[in-house]
């Protein structure tokens, strides 16, 4: 086998061998072992083979997280198929244009986002019963031996796995990852974090998104258990499910953690996650302090991209205290330095593009190659990410290029006004973005979320300011809004709010 010729697959192989009996995954009332799941990951390959899916075939997943979707990830991935992982938070409208452009032979889909293809030609559709009826179609599908086939030669670093990119800065790009790219994000996640075969996962994020995949990778890359939440677990559901299958570790955003204070996160004196992962800079300090102090858990911070399958770098929370901006040092698996636009080498403390490069980083962008060259130009990621590094490797991240404001010649980072408005009690989230203005080019403008029963106006807001950071940082235009534009994992989508009309009564 070719060093580099290995995947999710050759991972779960591994663990078959080593881990046989040992929970792969815990699904709902579904309980599989390692030999249990490489079982039907063998039946599914041989049934797609029968189908005359072959490498570099696309077969699109519109499914909820659990065992079914990882078992069809891993038949993709034994046979050289490309998984294309759907967002089922989508609107028809726009998984019409992703699937156009991917155009997979099969999709496999729940019943339940049958309306999402309205719009879409998905190839074969196969749907795929959630509750694990012993008889339903995919259950007789992953459970039916069928004859051996002879599996296809495979490339070495062959894309085996494609997911669409959030469109910030136009239409989605389909972000090809290589079977070894994944692997060795998922090893290098594994190392840094301590992982054994005794990890317990609760996988909250969904699949389709590169964080809850790398999570899940982990444990196969470990011999570690996946246990997935329902697509309908409310957050005392969640925490009960944690409990009862002894879940070590995490990596839920705050929607799901806030309430679990109020819940009694703690149960006979017992908390079982010991691990939780969370994005660096997302502006929860209460949240981090409280998951360290009273459930005595480990609380690291990180930054990663799709384009380099999942988390490039970790922080603990202590150095996130320290360093309040910072994205920590990277995982044995990457490499960072920071770029100028001509792909010069910039000195410790100066201001430039982050970029990243090793094993696990993109093929390139699905039918792009504009796209895909200005991404991996220069022999390294350009992650559109502006950032400095110091004397030791320690990365900090200012904001993404395309969202930094110009405003009277100077730079402001969206991310430093953002953390401003953390430090205020009244305020349950906040963001901002640049607005035009015809003075200065360009002005800050912040949106604000109140907690409830709580009052604040812009007047009390720009008192706060002053002292804090430079005026000319300082919003000039601030609405009060029920809520902000986030995506799955949290990241606030500042291009929606940019362009939200400005307007006389909103100035500050």
């Amino acid at each position: 086998m070719h060093p580099r010729d290995f995947s999710l697959d050759t991972l779960l192989a591994n663990c078959a061998a080593r881990h046989a009996h040992r929970l792969a995954t815990v699904d709902g009332s579904q309980r599989l072992t390692y030999a249990e799941l490489g079982t039907r990951v063998g039946n599914l390959a041989r049934w797609l083979l029968a189908r005359r899916v072959a490498p570099g075939d696309r077969v699109a997943l519109l499914l909820t997280d659990g065992a079914p979707f990882l078992t069809v990830l891993l038949a993709c991935n034994r046979i050289g198929a490309i998984a294309v992982l759907l967002n089922w938070r989508l609107a028809p409208g726009e998984l019409a244009w992703i699937i156009g452009n991917a155009g997979p032979a099969m999709t496999f889909i729940n019943p339940r986002f049958a309306d999402l293809l309205a719009e879409a030609e998905p190839g074969e559709v196969i749907a795929v019963d959630e509750g694990h009826d012993p008889h339903g179609a995919f259950e007789t599908l992953a459970t039916t031996n069928r004859p051996a086939r002879t599996t296809p030669d495979l490339i070495p670093d062959r894309p085996l796995t494609m997911m669409y990119t959030s469109g910030t800065t136009g239409k989605p790009k389909g972000c090809l990852q290589a079977g070894s790219a994944v692997a060795a994000s998922a090893l290098g996640f594994a190392q840094l974090r301590g992982f054994g075969h005794t990890e317990v996962l609760l996988s909250v994020n969904p699949l389709f998104h590169v964080v809850g995949m790398q999570q899940v990778a982990a444990m196969l890359a470990c011999g570690g258990t996946s246990v997935f939440a329902g697509r309908d677990d409310d957050n005392a559901a969640i925490l009960d499910l944690l409990h009862r299958e002894g879940c070590t570790t995490t990596s839920a955003f705050p929607t799901i953690c806030f309430p679990w204070q109020s819940m009694e996160p703690i149960r006979n004196g017992v908390m079982p996650l010991t691990n939780y992962t969370g994005g660096a800079g997302m502006g929860h300090p209460q949240m981090y302090e409280f998951i360290e102090r009273d459930w005595d858990a480990r609380v690291v911070g990180g930054y990663g991209q799709t384009e380099i399958c999942g988390f490039a770098t970790f922080i603990d929370y202590p150095d996130m205290l320290a360093h309040p901006r910072s994205i920590g040092w990277t995982l044995p698996h990457v490499q960072m330095t920071v770029l100028d636009p001509d792909g010069r080498q910039l000195p410790p403390g100066e201001e430039g593009e982050l970029c990243l490069r090793g094993p696990a980083v993109m093929l390139g962008y699905w039918r792009n190659t504009q796209a895909s060259e200005a991404a991996l130009g220069h022999g390294w990621l350009r992650t559109g990410d502006l950032g400095t590094m110091d004397e030791r490797g320690l990365g900090c991240l200012l904001g993404r290029a395309k969202e930094l404001i110009k405003t009277g010649g100077e730079n402001v980072y969206p991310a430093e006004v953002d953390a401003v408005f953390t430090a205020m009690p009244e305020i349950a989230d906040a963001g901002c973005c640049g607005v035009p203005d015809r003075q200065w080019g360009e002005a800050v403008k912040a949106f604000v979320v109140l907690k409830p029963g709580m009052s604040l106006t812009r007047e009390d807001i720009t008192a706060r300011f002053k002292g804090q950071i430079a005026g000319y940082k300082r919003p000039r235009y601030i609405e009060f809004v029920e809520q902000l534009p986030r995506d799955p994992i949290g990241k606030l989508l500042r291009r929606e709010l940019s362009a939200r009309p400005v307007t006389p009564d909103q100035a500050a």
